[in-house]
């Protein structure tokens, strides 16, 4: 403390003489031995007054016969406003009756004149100490108050108790928490409230202790805290406190049931849907075994009859025959249709980078030799790449293309153009024709199974390709919408995630 109050960091000493060598020379002399201390003089005791009001130092040395003031009238007013303001008086030996006066007003430190250096310091040395101390109390003292605000109003619930568990105090968040007033709990023992035999093995042990619990509050409402309850030792190694620092954590432990409970039901639902998985595939079997071997069958007796007994039947029969052949291939095709719907949902997916510009070539190239008659033009954008699955991603390039090619049969000069575009930091890959085109109020309906547009006198069709198309995308986490006018075609967009979102 005297090594702090010597360097005197921050204080400033107003210094009142009216003899101006003497002011000066001490003036010196203080500046040499107390480098960091602030000064300030006045030639008088009414101008010291005016330096006092305006700068407020923190130690005064001052004269006592001084015109327009004596020193103990100014120190009396600064001690009005002031109490506490350390007053160091000069002297002579004729100013007694002065020196009284300043004794009875509280001043106890004097140097009598001529001053002699050294018990002036010793005289400054010791308000400069006294003022440390003081500063330094008032600095733990707002400390202090610091703790004891953070602590009032901390959004935890705090409770202190002695080193037999018996509570001390407790926080305003306490009586928030648990609906109990301080006068309450104030005097149990924290180990009837916390009585985990654990707990009380750590903190007997020296250690602190994490967990939680589930309590009850005044008014019956079970709540869940977690708390952490460590020791406080004071300067000598002992024991001096518990301090339990509580968190509420009820919506937390609600939370993680409702997610566990939720995590059971998706359990049971998954596998629910493995059950049902199993059963569409022996159903699939069955569709592809069981209904196609009697369709085959038909089919094969409708060509015997006609091969065998075509030249006896007459036009009429025959037609019948022929319808019948006719509806039992389209039975079979929409059979193999919904088998492979089914198995697009199914299929596992393998991602791989994919140049779509060469697979969309290799689909149109295969339109065009299964319709050579035809006359059809595809633009293919160069250089479009995606990340997908390449099976998966042919099946949606041949319903969209195919699809094209078949609602511009009418249009001699159909023209299908395959790109991609950026919209708003998002690449979205496009397939667009010049034909028929629908309406856009009917929009929703497009990718429904079995919804179609047109009639199946126009165009041929069962209305599952684009409900396949949409599931294909969805399993990649893409999105598929439609724009259309009728009889000015219609543009199908779709986008995939990037490498960085699959």
């Amino acid at each position: 403390m005297g090594g702090l109050a010597i360097e005197a960091p921050g204080f400033t000493l107003l210094y009142v003489e009216d003899e101006q060598v003497t002011r000066e020379t001490v003036l010196s002399l203080l500046q040499r031995r107390f480098p960091k201390l602030a000064l300030l003089s006045a030639t008088n005791g009414a101008e010291g007054m005016a330096l006092f009001r305006e700068h407020a130092p923190d130690l005064v040395v001052t004269d006592i016969k001084m015109p327009a003031l004596s020193g103990i009238d100014m120190a009396r007013e600064m001690m009005e406003l002031k109490p506490s303001l350390p007053v160091i008086v000069t002297s002579a030996h004729s100013d007694m009756e002065y020196l009284i006066e300043s004794i009875e007003l509280g001043i106890s430190r004097y140097v009598l004149k001529p001053i002699e250096s050294s018990k002036l310091f010793a005289a400054v040395e010791s308000a400069l100490t006294a003022l440390g101390r003081e500063r330094e109390l008032q600095a733990h003292q707002a400390f202090v108050r610091r703790l004891s605000r953070a602590v009032e109003q901390s959004a935890s619930s705090i409770v202190i108790a002695n080193p037999e568990g018996v509570i001390d105090y407790v926080n305003p968040r306490f009586t928030t928490l648990t609906g109990y007033e301080a006068c309450e709990v104030l005097g149990k023992n924290l180990k009837a409230l916390k009585g985990k035999a654990e707990l009380w093995d750590r903190i007997a042990a020296g250690e602190e202790w994490h967990g939680e619990f589930e309590g009850v509050k005044k008014n019956g409402e079970i709540f869940y805290e977690s708390t952490s309850l460590s020791p406080v030792y004071d300067e000598t190694g002992a024991l001096s406190d518990l301090v339990a620092v509580q968190e509420e954590i009820t919506e937390r432990v609600l939370s993680a049931r409702r997610i566990e409970a939720l995590n059971r039901s998706l359990a049971a639902r998954a596998e629910e849907l493995e059950l049902a998985n199993r059963d569409l595939e022996g159903f699939s079997y069955t569709v592809s075994h069981d209904l196609r071997t009697p369709l085959t069958n038909i089919n094969g007796y409708c060509q015997v009859i006609l091969e065998l007994y075509g030249a006896t039947l007459d036009e009429q029969c025959k037609d019948f025959i022929n319808i019948i052949f006719d509806e039992t291939v389209n039975m079979n095709r929409l059979i193999k249709t919904l088998l492979e719907f089914s198995r697009v949902s199914r299929s596992e997916m393998t991602r791989s980078q994919i140049d779509l510009s060469q697979l969309t070539s290799l689909v149109c190239a295969s339109q065009q030799l299964s319709e050579p008659q035809r006359r059809v033009t595809f633009s293919i954008a160069p250089g479009m790449t995606a990340l997908g699955d390449p099976d998966l991603l042919k099946v949606v390039l041949q319903n969209l293309i195919s699809n094209a090619c078949k609602y511009s049969a009418n249009r001699e000069d159909a023209v299908v153009e395959i790109a991609s575009l950026d919209e708003s930091g998002e690449l979205v890959y496009f397939v667009r024709d010049n034909g028929a085109g629908f309406d856009m109020t009917l929009a929703d309906k497009l990718f429904s199974p079995f919804q179609r547009l047109h009639s199946e006198r126009d165009f041929k069709g069962f209305g599952i390709g684009l409900a396949t198309v949409q599931r294909i995308i969805q399993r990649h986490g893409g999105r598929i919408w439609a724009e259309g006018e009728v009889g000015l075609g219609a543009c199908f967009y779709f986008t995939l995630p990037s490498p960085t979102e699959a």
